[in-house]
């Protein structure tokens, strides 16, 4: 009984920590951007946040997603520090590294 209760604790520490979301390579003024991200629960609400202030309030809320993937069009201006925090429906959460906005078209600048 006691290595099938070990077993277990080690399998749901595993499982909680492949909750991650990726850090965007190449986010581009005005351009869309794939935000992708494994593990976890549906539904999973996805914040935008100044990347020096990782738990800091959010510059834009994209809301529930229902898939591990959406297509967010970058509308911050070029140059801003940004991260991405996530979080599934039984409260984990994950963010990425911090990243920075690349030049694109000039509409927000």
């Amino acid at each position: 009984m006691k290595t099938s209760v070990t077993s277990l604790v080690f399998f749901i520490a595993g499982a909680l920590a492949q909750f991650t979301i990726n850090t965007p390579s190449n986010v581009v003024e005005c351009e869309p951007t794939l935000i992708s991200w494994s593990g976890g629960t549906a539904p999973y609400f996805l914040s935008i946040l100044p990347g020096a202030t990782p738990n800091g309030a959010a510059l834009e809320n994209l809301g529930q997603q229902n898939s591990t993937s959406v297509t967010w069009t970058c509308n911050i201006a070029t140059g801003t520090s940004l991260g991405l925090t996530l979080r599934d429906s039984a409260g984990l959460v994950a963010q990425t590294a911090p990243f920075t906005v690349n030049p694109g078209c000039a509409c927000f600048s």
